[in-house]
């Protein structure tokens, strides 16, 4: 049976058809649930992993997938348990100590997550999952030279892997000061896709702090228009708080704070964890309510 996709031809009707034929069969309802997991039903999906794993209860797969359906409901501790057991019954699996080192990434928990995380790269060295969470892992930790290596491996096995990621990894060279580098990788990201708003974002921010505002100005127009585009069909976080990041450039202080825990309540970690390396907000960094906003746990 293949690991939890659809065979060629195969619809959840079928499934249901081999079910309600064998309804013990604890393949089949593994196989089910992996389906309504990737679906997004995640209830449906746990009551076919339960039932499974009730039928068969050292189904190490079935444990595992289990646990990513509880990681992706923020169940983590849950997940944590599935991860160990599934480990447990069988060593070794990359898939499943990825996703634990997820999981403990998402409880803040960065040196159970990166060592789990390392030992799945260990076992699948082209593992781009993995290396994207290890890239995040070290910045985090502000082991940017070691983020930027596993960038450039993570892009080079799959680059669809990090999206805008000329604009991600500009940011992430922005971090070590390298803002020639920066503008190069942007520029060059643009001419693949010239409304690449994150890409924007990075080469407007940098291109202010490196050339000054005067020369940068027509660069913060056209991101402005880009990201506000963006916004006017779907408020997302990331988009708010870059163009809170644009305004704090300016010197509108009450904007861009006012964008930034607008932010923070769409998303309480993404826009904490850039506001508290993005140059945009060199001018803030010791303003009391923006010290207040970013030091709340995301």
């Amino acid at each position: 049976m293949p690991s939890g996709t659809l065979q060629e031809g195969e619809t959840l009707a079928d499934m249901n058809r081999t079910i309600e034929q064998n309804p013990d069969d604890a393949k089949a309802l593994a196989h089910r649930g992996e389906n309504y997991r990737l679906m997004g039903h995640f209830e449906a999906a746990l009551d076919d992993f339960n039932r499974s794993i009730d039928l068969e209860p050292d189904y190490a797969w079935a444990i595992a997938h289990r646990g990513e359906t509880f990681r992706l409901m923020k169940r983590c501790e849950q997940a944590i348990a599935d991860f160990s057991h599934s480990l447990a019954l069988k060593a070794k699996q990359a898939w499943t100590l990825a996703h634990r080192g997820a999981s403990y990434y998402q409880l803040k928990q960065y040196r159970n997550a990166l060592a789990d995380i390392n030992q799945a790269i260990e076992l699948q060295p082209d593992y781009p999952w993995a290396l994207v969470y290890r890239i995040n892992l070290y910045i985090r930790m502000e082991r940017y030279e070691e983020a930027l290596v596993d960038f450039d491996r993570a892009i080079a096995l799959d680059d669809t892997i990090i999206a805008h990621w000329p604009g991600e990894r500009g940011l992430l060279l922005s971090y070590m000061g390298r803002y020639a580098e920066v503008i190069s990788c942007c520029e060059q990201g643009l001419k693949d896709n010239s409304n690449d708003y994150i890409t924007l974002y990075t080469l407007a921010v940098v291109k202010a702090r490196f050339k000054g505002m005067a020369a940068t100005q027509a660069e913060i127009e056209t991101t402005r228009n880009a990201l506000q585009a963006v916004k006017d069909r779907s408020k997302r976080a990331g988009v708010v708080y870059r163009l809170g990041g644009l305004a704090a450039l300016e010197g509108d202080w009450d904007l861009a704070l006012n964008c930034l825990q607008e932010a923070i309540l769409l998303d309480d970690n993404e826009p904490l964890e850039l506001a508290r390396r993005d140059i945009a907000w060199l001018e803030l960094r010791e303003y009391p309510r923006f010290q207040s906003l970013i030091n709340q746990e995301g």
